[in-house]
């Protein structure tokens, strides 16, 4: 006798009929998950689940840097911590930041202003050459989602094209897409993809090589099941789009604390939920977690490293990974229907001929309502 013949097999309506014998004043309806997407069934099984791709893990446990003041020091203090990425977000070079750094050993990720002088990008592409890991942005549509300039545009583009012509290291460039908007899921990731699919067809017409691999930045809330939802379901739409372009591209999605949800909100608050997020982020199958200086209310070190160490306990000593969340019907089943709503927005922004378009005939607003 099998082992398993002890065991009585369910199905979803034997479920659902000791729901309505044990509430007899409740319909089965009654406990569907009401959704921005739609409802859910709790007691159904998954019908249609998005394609995972790859098994992801949160490799990096990365601290961004946004001054040049004591930088080196406190990059030495994040590293003694337990990080092992750093992001220097418009810092302008000097050659003191690294010193007793082992950034043959550490994620490198540097993001350039394409405003600055190319002797100043010069000075970050000769220091970059010879790094290994991690990413050197340039973003040709900077401030493209804050206001259409076009002579912005076209000159950021000339610094974009001289940034590829003069640095060569194929391991540093990537299409960037940052995270400059507070929308909701759908339409962030909607917005997210079109920007990327604007990039690409960028790289296209101006006969740039594009680069094999895609960095999208995205932040998370203390909505557990739906930020999970939110990074599976990027993953899925920036792999069609990826995948209608017929790229072979490595894809990282870059997580990060939603500070305005922590303004004004006590110390507990923000470690629990910079703890939910941190959670989400590894079960969603994010590349990277970041974390910052602005997380919390205090200078001392001790938070700091406080800080650093909640993602840290949760990968290396609770082997969370995006494994787990396979086969849970609530969190494939939103997946789902989350992707499919943004991906109709981003179908009605492309239809538009595409999010520069309709950002130039004031038109945006619409799709963000």
């Amino acid at each position: 006798m099998s082992f398993w013949s002890y065991f009585v097999n369910n199905y979803p309506e034997n479920w659902e009929n000791k729901v309505v014998n044990d509430f007899r004043d409740k319909n089965i309806s009654d406990f569907f998950w009401k959704t921005d997407y739609g409802e859910i069934n709790p007691f159904s099984k998954t019908k249609i689940t998005l394609s995972h791709g790859k098994s992801q893990t949160l490799d990096q446990i990365r601290w961004k840097f946004t001054s040049n003041q004591l930088l080196n020091k406190k990059i030495l203090s994040r590293l003694n911590d337990g990080i092992n990425s750093i992001y220097l977000k418009e810092i302008k070079f000097e050659s003191s930041i690294f010193n007793k750094i082992m950034v043959d050993i550490i994620e490198n990720h540097i993001t350039l202003n394409p405003l600055w002088s190319r002797q100043e990008l010069n000075l970050w592409t000769e220091w970059a050459t010879s790094i290994k890991t991690g990413s050197l942005r340039l973003n040709p549509l900077s401030n493209l989602l804050v206001k259409y300039d076009e002579k912005l545009l076209e000159s950021q583009l000339r610094t974009y094209k001289f940034y590829n012509d003069s640095f060569d290291n194929e391991n540093l460039k990537c299409l960037y897409v940052p995270n400059n908007l507070t929308l909701s899921p759908s339409f962030e990731i909607a917005v997210l993809g079109a920007y990327l699919n604007e990039l690409i067809e960028l790289h296209h017409k101006n006969n740039i090589k594009i680069p094999n691999k895609i960095i999208i930045e995205t932040s998370l809330n203390n909505n557990y099941i739906e930020s999970i939802a939110k990074i599976i379901s990027i993953r899925s739409i920036v792999s069609q789009i990826a995948q209608v372009h017929q790229l072979d591209v490595i894809i990282q999605i870059e997580t990060s604390v939603n500070s305005h949800l922590l303004k004004e909100k006590d110390f507990d608050f923000r470690l629990m939920s910079i703890t939910n997020m941190a959670m989400t982020s590894l079960l969603g199958g994010a590349n990277s977690f970041e974390l910052s200086d602005g997380l919390i209310k205090s200078n001392e070190e001790y938070w700091k490293k406080i800080l650093v160490n909640i993602p840290l306990i949760l990968k290396e000593e609770s082997y969370l990974n995006n494994e787990m969340y396979k086969g849970a019907h609530i969190i494939e089943e939103y997946s789902f229907k989350l992707a499919q709503k943004a991906w109709k927005i981003f179908k009605k922004i492309e239809t538009q001929n595409g999010l520069i378009a309709v950002i130039k005939s004031n038109q945006f607003s619409n799709y963000i309502q």
